[in-house]
């Protein structure tokens, strides 16, 4: 049985807005392709990058949002996973377009996330999320 003092886990994933994906997958073939015709090292391995970073950004999860926890965590396409958790001292804010983490000293720290490299509905269910005050019952 769920301990009533404590919400229900649920976690909210934000995935890549597809567009920034597509963007990144049509620089690399264009890239791509002007190595082969103009031969140039540079440009092919900046088209491979930039075609295995657009898939990347189309099949992963840009962050997730633990409303149990009230933690953040932003995964990496490539690289390590990092969280943000807003504790009694500290605090996860939404400022205008931007997640900050506000600090018990005061200090503001905005998060690596933007709203813009994220799919819409999903940025918008979690800044509610965010927004709302954690339940105790």
């Amino acid at each position: 049985m769920a301990d009533p003092l404590r919400p229900p886990r649920t976690t909210l994933q934000v995935r890549y807005n597809p567009p920034v994906a597509w963007l990144f997958l049509v620089l690399g073939v264009v890239n791509f392709v002007l190595g082969l015709l103009a031969p140039g090292l540079v440009n092919l391995v900046l088209g491979a990058l930039f075609i295995v970073l657009g898939a990347l950004l189309l099949t992963r999860t840009y962050f997730t949002y633990t409303t149990h926890t009230r933690t953040l965590e932003v995964i990496a396409p490539i690289g390590t996973r990092r969280s943000f958790q807003g504790t009694s001292d500290d605090t996860l804010i939404v400022d205008g377009r931007r997640i900050v983490l506000v600090q018990a000293d005061g200090k503001r720290k905005k998060l690596p996330v933007n709203r813009w490299m994220s799919r819409p509905d999903e940025w918008d269910a979690v800044t509610e999320a965010i927004s709302q005050p954690p339940k105790t019952t």
